[in-house]
């Protein structure tokens, strides 16, 4: 995750485009891989491809070696995002295309081993969707296919605009019109579709704006008239009547869990499960921390005996803490919660302090302030992989007087000056070495501009690796310390190209020139985005 951030977002979500397809597989689980683990043994992490002229091109990681896949464009087009390998070590195949014109394009299927040896699957494809077993899902005229061992089998006509919703299993399709009416109810008939058994459940009457779904399609929920439904067997079943909109609207159907104020008690908290049981929470609600892991943690803001906010903390149901003065009188108190961590952080934006809570040892409940006079603050708490304790948050925030942002772990400046267009940062523990690796944005000139300068920071020292960087290859820099990776540097914006460089034993190698970007793979372990 190097690429620049433009907002702050969950870790469920879904842009509302055409042809929008999402994997969920929640790489927080216990007991599944790491992002970074699982990326290994992906055959899409043995290659990059990329665009050349007309071209696209295959570059190997552990040789350098380049392969010509023919003409991919009818008009000069490119291509950004793409499918091009499961998240899978069980299969060796990816897909290619050809014939791109800016919106369709013939889909192929070949293998690393063989890459030109290519399979052709359909023509005027839109988008399409490669599954870990190798089959593949695409739309081509407005029509949604199976292909499985080579034969196409129709699954979905669209009628209009549509989103794609996939399984974590990879089994089942949610499928939902694009909203005509935001912020408004909008009904609609929504589709669950069996990919493999080829049943079409059709739900009618559901408000889309209001859609909520968990990673496996066991609970798929929305609001209508103040009541809470929840998709199944074929109806739409009340499961609670007379409540606001719920708090954790995002992940609610994850979290197993509802929170919500009745509509003739907007000052309580009610807890709810999915079987229409109640519990209050709190009779002197103020407002709710948003949390982005479910856990076992719920933070929320109350009015205490005196009428002053305090923040209260419930840890397994029971208050693990009440903190004073901790959120402004107009803000929202945001968190973060790395893996393996200790510590629950919260910030306030009015107040510009950073605040962190114990949650385990004989010190459970003390709060302590982290960092103050800071605005802008951004957490990194999703880049932080762990196979040990994380006993810090990696974050970048504005200290008072300073345009740019700074990198911080916890108290500790990493880096004072990392640009003013969100740096990206990850922080690798991998037990028995921790390091950093950020990107700076100091030379960037607009937010559109990409001019990058990677670093690695280790045991103190910041060393940076690679500079006037427009991109870079999607491969596992974090794990690998760069090693390997592909960059494409020294680019020129009137010609459209630039410099193709391979980050080998400390060194940047040349391997190919006017090169105008990378196919970016658009599988990735814990979510998957396709908007083409």
């Amino acid at each position: 995750m190097f690429k620049k951030i433009t907002s702050k977002l969950p870790v469920i979500f879904c842009f509302l485009v055409t042809c929008l397809f999402v994997v969920f597989a929640s790489a927080c689980s216990s007991g599944k891989k790491s992002k970074a683990e699982s990326q290994k043994s992906t055959s899409s992490n043995k290659f990059s491809l990329y665009l050349k002229g007309d071209n696209l091109y295959m570059a190997r990681y552990n040789n350098s070696e380049i392969i010509d896949l023919g003409p991919c464009t009818t008009n000069g087009s490119v291509m950004k995002k793409f499918s091009i390998a499961p998240h899978s070590k069980d299969t060796d195949l990816f897909c290619s295309f050809s014939d791109y014109d800016g919106e369709t394009y013939t889909l192929y299927t070949s293998t690393s081993k063989s890459p030109t040896k290519r399979t052709k699957v359909a023509e005027k494809v839109t988008v399409h969707h490669i599954l870990k077993n190798g089959d593949i899902l695409y739309i081509s005229n407005k029509e949604l296919f199976l292909n499985k061992k080579g034969k196409s089998i129709s699954l979905f006509k669209e009628k209009e605009e549509t989103r794609y919703i996939l399984s974590k299993a990879q089994d089942k399709l949610l499928i939902i019109p694009n909203s005509r009416n935001y912020g408004k109810e909008d009904l609609a008939n929504v589709y669950l579709i069996d990919i493999y058994k080829g049943t079409n459940t059709v739900y009618s009457d559901v408000n889309i704006n209001s859609l909520d779904y968990s990673y496996d399609f066991d609970k798929i929920c929305y609001i209508k008239n103040n009541t809470l439904y929840q998709l199944k067997d074929g109806n739409s079943k009340v499961i609670v009547k007379g409540i606001e909109k719920p708090y954790n609207y995002i992940t609610f159907s994850s979290d197993k869990v509802i929170y919500a104020s009745k509509t003739n008690e907007p000052a309580s908290l009610y807890r709810f499960d999915f079987n229409g049981n109640e519990e209050l929470v709190s009779d002197t609600f103020v407002d709710f921390v948003e949390f982005k892991k479910e856990e076992d943690l719920l933070a929320y803001t109350e009015k205490n005996s005196k009428g002053e906010n305090i923040l209260t903390i419930k840890q397994n149901g029971k208050i693990l803490g009440e903190y004073e003065d901790i959120q402004g009188n107009r803000d929202k108190l945001s968190e973060a919660l790395p893996s393996k961590s200790k510590h629950w952080y919260f910030y306030s934006e009015e107040n510009m302090k950073l605040w962190k809570v114990v949650l385990e040892g004989s010190k459970k409940g003390k709060i302590e302030l982290l960092n103050t006079n800071i605005s802008a603050f951004y957490d990194f708490a999703y880049s932080q992989d762990s196979k040990k304790e994380n006993n810090s948050l990696l974050y970048i925030a504005k200290i008072e007087g300073n345009d740019y942002y700074s990198l911080f772990l916890d108290k500790n400046i990493i880096n004072e000056n990392v640009g003013k267009y969100y740096p990206s940062a990850h922080l690798e523990n991998i037990g028995t070495e921790s390091y950093i690796i950020y990107a700076d944005t100091l030379s960037q000139t607009s937010y559109e501009d990409d001019n990058d300068t990677y670093h690695i920071w280790e045991n103190g020292k910041d060393t940076e690796i690679v500079k006037n960087i427009k991109d870079y290859s999607g491969y596992t820099p974090y794990v690998n310390k760069f090693e390997k990776t592909y960059f494409l540097t020294d680019y020129d914006e009137t010609q459209g190209a630039g410099t193709l460089k391979q980050y080998l034993n400390g060194e940047l190698k040349d391997i190919d020139s006017d090169v105008k970007g990378f196919v970016k793979n658009n599988t990735i372990s814990f979510s998957t985005i396709l908007d083409n």
